[in-house]
Order: C-alpha cells, then sequence, then structure tokens
C-alpha cells in the first residue's frame, strides 16, 4: 500500500471518528460567532463611511475600535479610533458567513485555521459579497471575517464567576473544523486560492 493510500484511509477513519463523537451533544461543534473587522487607520469621514458598510451588509450597528498604542510612524495616537467591528452570532451569524464565503468561491486556505477552532480570510471589496450594490459616495472597501467554531461548555472559561480551565481535547481541532464547515457551509479547504471572476 503506497504512502498517499495510507494517508487518505488514515484520514476517512478520522472523519468517521467525528461522526460518531458528534452523537454526543456535548461534543458536536456549533459556529459561535463571526466578527467583521475594517482597519481605517484614523477617524473622520473615512471611517463613518467603513461604519455605514457594516451596517448595510449586517442590518446592526458596529463598534468603533480604538488604538492601544503610540505609532509615530502612521500618526497614530494611543484613544484615538483607527476602525470598526461588528460581532454575529446564532442564525445572523450563518445566514452571513454563507453569503461571505461565496466571494471567494467557498474555499478557505489550509493555513486560515489554527488548532483552537478559530479560522479566518480577508474580502478586497465589499461590493463582490451577494446582494450589495455600489455607492460612490461610500466607495470601495475590504474587510477581515474571523470565526469560532467551539463546542457547548466553553462559556466556563469566560464567564465572570467561577471561571475554569477547558482541557485541550475540548476544543476543536484544525482538522474538526474544517471537516465542520465542509459539512455544514460547503466549504472546500485549498492550499492556494485561484478565483474565478465572471
Amino acid at each position: 500500500m503506497s504512502a498517499t493510500s495510507k494517508k487518505k484511509k488514515a484520514s476517512s477513519a478520522q472523519l468517521k471518528e467525528y461522526d460518531e463523537d458528534w452523537k454526543n451533544p456535548m461534543k458536536k461543534p456549533f459556529l459561535e460567532k463571526i466578527v467583521l473587522n475594517i482597519g481605517v487607520g484614523g477617524g473622520g469621514e473615512e471611517l463613518e463611511k467603513a461604519v455605514t458598510v457594516l451596517e448595510q451588509l449586517t442590518g446592526k450597528k458596529p463598534v468603533k475600535t480604538i488604538s492601544k498604542v503610540n505609532v509615530k510612524e502612521f500618526n497614530l495616537r494611543k484613544g484615538r479610533p483607527i476602525g470598526c467591528k461588528i460581532t454575529l452570532r446564532g442564525n445572523d451569524a450563518e445566514r452571513l458567513l454563507k453569503r461571505l464565503l461565496i466571494v471567494n468561491n467557498n474555499k478557505i486556505l489550509q493555513k486560515s485555521f489554527d488548532n483552537f477552532g478559530n479560522f479566518a480570510f480577508g474580502i478586497d471589496e465589499h461590493i463582490k459579497i451577494p446582494q450589495t450594490d455600489y455607492e460612490a459616495s461610500i466607495g470601495l472597501w475590504g474587510m477581515d471575517i474571523c470565526g469560532r467554531i467551539t463546542r457547548p461548555g466553553m462559556r466556563v472559561k469566560y464567564r465572570r464567576k467561577r471561571r475554569t480551565k477547558i482541557p485541550r481535547h475540548h476544543y476543536v481541532s484544525r482538522a474538526e473544523a474544517q471537516y465542520f464547515l465542509k459539512q455544514n457551509f460547503g466549504v472546500g479547504v485549498v492550499k492556494k486560492l485561484d478565483l474565478e471572476y465572471i
């Protein structure tokens, strides 16, 4: 048996293991949230345009991100707004993620995942998102999208009272996160993005 066939056999066995684990409701992962972020580098009119873009996409009000350090080279001062972001959870997050993935032909790079259930990808022009129209007064904006896949019970790590450590096996691994997105969102995980434009 060749090394390639052995590898395929091992990966298929691992996928069956995930399906078996997911029969336990406490082991079945879910999309906890997605965060959309636009970095502007400063405040003023440009920042308001970025805020408008996120409002139109999500129907909710974004929050402005604040600079935490002084960077003289970029004319950044601590405490000043430099961008905006918005967090979506539940059904809103799932619906929007499906729209956002279409921009990259439902593909995500392998290196965009970590070993804790997080993934991220970028969009260079927001008008590529379906159901989004171009407005000359706003212009074109790129954004970062970060998502987190977790299991039930993870809130004990972040709650205010009686926080508890989470064992390593309860986190969603890189391979499991990729399998989850493939099963639930039809995502293809690739080494390189070859986008096709019509």
